[in-house]
């Protein structure tokens, strides 16, 4: 029984190292773009929700309710609008290790592949 889940060890170890997708980083581009949109999605809800909670007029005018209400939907959109205004550095840094490792794979590929030519030395 132990010679058999250590075979089927080594056959899964030989299936990962076969599998390479999003090994050079591509991966990690790609969930941070993913995050930035949820995070988009998750702030503009909770403005909407916010914002029809102010225009229910369901508090009193000049209320501590209808203040507490205002400064939380200024704190929010103050918050989201300087967060997502940093995102287009954090998506320009992106931008470049993506094209870092696009040339790196060019690379890779060519010098796997091109290897080291061919000679006529012996002709």
């Amino acid at each position: 029984m132990k010679g058999g889940f250590e075979e089927n060890m080594l056959k899964l170890r030989a299936i990962k190292l076969k599998n390479k997708k999003g090994q050079l980083g591509l991966g990690v581009v790609r969930e941070v773009m993913i995050g930035f949109l949820v995070l988009a999605v998750i702030a503009i809800a909770i403005v909407l929700a916010l914002v029809s909670l102010r225009d229910s007029n369901i508090f009193t005018a000049d209320s501590i309710e209808e203040r507490d209400v205002n400064n939380t939907i200024a704190n929010i959109t103050g918050a989201v609008t300087d967060f997502f205004s940093d995102t287009g550095t954090i998506f320009s840094i992106l931008i470049v290790v993506v094209i870092i490792l696009a040339i790196s794979i060019i690379i890779a590929v060519v010098t796997k592949f091109g290897g080291a030519g061919r000679t006529t030395a012996g002709l």
